[in-house]
């Protein structure tokens, strides 16, 4: 059996296949608002490299937020649709702790309007998340996501790895009609 991990809540799309507790598979590529456009090819493409047919996933892992409000949905929207045609188990993880995986740092996405989604992210687990006016931050740690909204280099690690990573930090969903995106305000 397999593990889909999807990512669609920022500038990235992120599709990757795990076996057994291991990557075989992923595509990261940023998309800037072209997500729905893609997902279902990159997941074809993913599946086609892992050599795994659609019905051997048993299990989804996504990013439930903070992140762009329609690129949230986009993946839940797959998500629960494929999951109602077979009998798979669903996860999520929060995106800013998807960003970094097991670094540490701080981890930040554009909310617009001048300000991030972030927060500090220590050994696996994410601290003070909130929506961080950009003139307000002064930070002087190692930075994942759109650090160039701070004057820094963008820093976007194997995020599909992350997530496998930190699978002790997945959140079991008992019902796929509940999923929903957590949004930060």
């Amino acid at each position: 059996m397999a593990t889909l991990i999807l990512d669609t809540s920022h500038k990235f799309l992120v599709v990757g296949v795990a076996k057994e507790d291991k990557l075989i598979a992923y595509m990261q590529s940023e998309m800037k608002q072209k997500q729905s456009e893609y997902l279902i090819n990159f997941i074809e493409a993913v599946l086609k490299e892992a050599d795994i047919h659609k019905k051997s996933i048993d299990t989804i892992v996504l990013t439930d937020g903070p992140g762009s409000y329609t690129g949230l949905r986009i993946a839940m929207t797959f998500t629960k649709v494929f999951a109602l045609t077979q009998n798979i188990q669903v996860y999520t993880i929060n995106t800013l702790l998807s960003l970094a995986g097991n670094l540490n740092g701080f981890s930040l996405l554009d909310a617009r309007s001048k300000r991030v989604f972030g927060g500090f992210v220590e050994d696996g687990k994410i601290t003070q998340e909130s929506i961080y006016p950009i003139l307000e931050l002064t930070l002087d740690v190692p930075l994942y996501g759109d650090g160039s909204l701070l004057g820094k280099s963008d820093h976007f690690l194997n995020i599909a790895q992350n997530i496998l990573d930190l699978k002790r930090e997945w959140i079991k969903v008992d019902n796929v009609d509940t999923l929903s995106p957590r949004y930060l305000k």
